[in-house]
């Protein structure tokens, strides 16, 4: 009896081993073909320079009075993307005032990414479209590039109320946004709500997006083309051109680069040579990033490039007051980005991306403290950090390596 037990342990062991190294020889054969065909990446769409009034949010419950008293006040129509979506309470209560707004005869087009809004019931989803909302998935994986499709997500995120407000930033929509995932603890992110001229470039976004998702065409809706204070850029990327933008930001740096991330995991070889250049100029970077965080492995990930870092002569934080999950990044004082981008190659290479550009002098000193406040909630990282591991946290490294470009 054990001999056949043992038997048909030793077989199933060799049948998972072979399955799975199928499966890994599939998806080689699969992104091979995606990127020789380019079907994933397409050139940046990079919008004119705008100027419109922007305002920060960092705090779930602040961002979320804001965009839900917005949903409320809206006349015309609702455009709103989010990557994720939680099933909870709150989340709930975003789905119920979408219905609730759609009833009063707003038109309301709502979409999440597929794997990102994998925990949305079947019941929510028909709640929604009974209601008369517009719903949609984006990025649903297909044949024949199934593992490429399955790793290309639509990260942005993009919301245009009435053609007057739009937001772009880091959060999505569940309670951990919020601070009260216990295991999480207090989250902290960056959003901008934007009103102005920057408006209709996210509005084109979402048409376009929409269109390239359903075939369908939302009609063209009214925009504000009002001017506000504040210079800006709105950039949108596919699969290509992020890595070329920092390129040349960060080469054009003359005093100070920081960068706040939620993953630090930038395998681009380009990436790193701008920001060593930069070093050899005398330029002071900086990099905080967040060893809590939300997803597996991601912090054993970054300990290659933290000990890289480290050895050109980059500071790098550790964030210790629970999650920061903002994607930002200032040089010299006088860009700032917030957007979607995290510093991975997930975002550098397979993602649908956002970023909002700033040029205004006077709008960067205002967001200047709370980079310093996280800078002050966060522990300078040494080599001790990354040289002194456990054997599991080691093996965790090993494992996170392998498994890299997908994290």
């Amino acid at each position: 009896m054990m001999r056949k037990l043992g038997k048909f342990v030793r077989n199933l062991f060799f049948i998972i081993i072979g399955i799975c190294l199928l499966l890994l020889a599939w998806n080689q054969i699969d992104r091979i073909a995606a990127e020789k065909r380019g079907i994933f990446e397409e050139k940046p769409i990079e919008y004119p320079l705008r100027k419109s009034d922007l305002s920060l949010y960092t705090d779930g419950k602040a961002l979320y009075k804001q965009l839900f008293d917005d949903i409320k006040q809206a006349k015309s129509y609702i455009h709103i993307y989010f990557f994720s979506i939680a099933d909870d309470k709150i989340s709930h209560q975003f789905l119920d005032l979408l219905k609730e707004k759609s009833s009063q005869g707003v038109e309301v087009y709502y979409a999440v990414d597929r794997l990102g809004g994998i925990l949305l019931k079947q019941k929510e989803r028909k709640s929604l479209e009974q209601e008369g909302v517009h719903f949609m998935y984006y990025n649903k994986p297909k044949f024949p590039y199934l593992f490429s499709s399955l790793n290309h997500r639509n990260h942005r995120r993009n919301t245009v109320i009435d053609g007057e407000i739009g937001y772009i930033g880091g959060f999505n929509i569940g309670k951990k946004y919020l601070g009260e995932k216990e295991k999480l603890g207090h989250w902290r992110d960056y959003q901008l709500r934007i009103s102005g001229e920057g408006v209709q470039d996210l509005e084109a976004l979402f048409e376009s997006d929409w269109k390239d998702n359903t075939g369908e065409t939302i009609s063209k809706a009214e925009v504000t083309n009002k001017q506000g204070t504040s210079a800006h850029q709105l950039i949108a990327y596919k699969g290509d051109g992020i890595v070329q933008s920092y390129e040349k930001m960060f080469q054009q740096a003359q005093t100070s680069i920081t960068i706040l991330t939620p993953y630090f995991i930038p395998k681009d070889e380009r990436v790193w040579k701008s920001l060593r250049d930069a070093r050899k100029r005398g330029v002071q970077i900086k990099i905080l990033w967040s060893p809590h965080s939300d997803a597996l492995l991601v912090k054993q990930a970054a300990y290659p490039y933290i000990r890289k870092a480290l050895s050109e002569g980059i500071e790098v934080y550790g964030y210790k007051k629970g999650v920061l999950h903002g994607k930002v990044f200032m040089i010299d004082e006088k860009v700032l980005m917030v957007g979607t981008v995290n510093f991975d190659a997930r975002s550098f290479h397979s993602s649908d991306e956002m970023n909002c550009y700033i040029y205004d002098a006077e709008y960067i000193r205002k967001v200047q403290p709370y980079i310093q406040r996280d800078l002050q909630n966060a522990k300078r990282i040494n080599s001790s950090y990354v040289s002194h591991l456990s054997l599991k946290e080691k093996a965790k490294e090993w494992l996170a390596k392998m498994i890299a470009s997908y994290l």
